[in-house]
């Protein structure tokens, strides 16, 4: 670590130590191993699961902290379009499910989509 901290120093970079996290990707053979990197000025510690650019990553890549998250939101998608129903017509209602539900539902679909925990979003977009 006291390499990666010189190429910093020597590009003019600095580093936030509150910010960096370590995430070591596991098998589910693998046991857990705590580590930490002691740097001049603080400590790097692992963590299980962080999130980046709005996916909640673990270290077992398994997205149920994602889809867990996932689905609050949809719920409360669901409710707005529910209490809608009654009020504005079909096109009004289409346009706050293109805009509210299928945003958050297809952002990183790509990655979490073919996870066994993903069918509970599949549901409640059935709903």
């Amino acid at each position: 670590m006291i390499e990666i901290s010189n190429w910093f120093q020597c590009n003019c970079l600095t580093l936030n130590y509150d910010k960096i996290h370590l995430l070591q990707f596991l098998t589910k053979k693998q046991n857990e191993m705590q580590q930490q990197i002691d740097t001049s000025n603080s400590v790097i510690t692992n963590i299980n699961c962080t999130k980046f650019l709005g996916l909640i990553i673990c270290s077992t890549l398994s997205w149920k902290d994602h889809v867990t998250e996932i689905t609050s939101k949809l719920n409360k998608a669901c409710y707005v379009i529910r209490t809608l129903t009654f009020l504005r017509s079909p096109e009004v209602l289409r346009m706050v499910y293109f805009s509210y539900f299928h945003s958050v539902m297809s952002y990183g679909i790509i990655f979490c989509g073919n996870s066994c925990h993903s069918v509970y979003i599949f549901k409640i977009q059935n709903e």
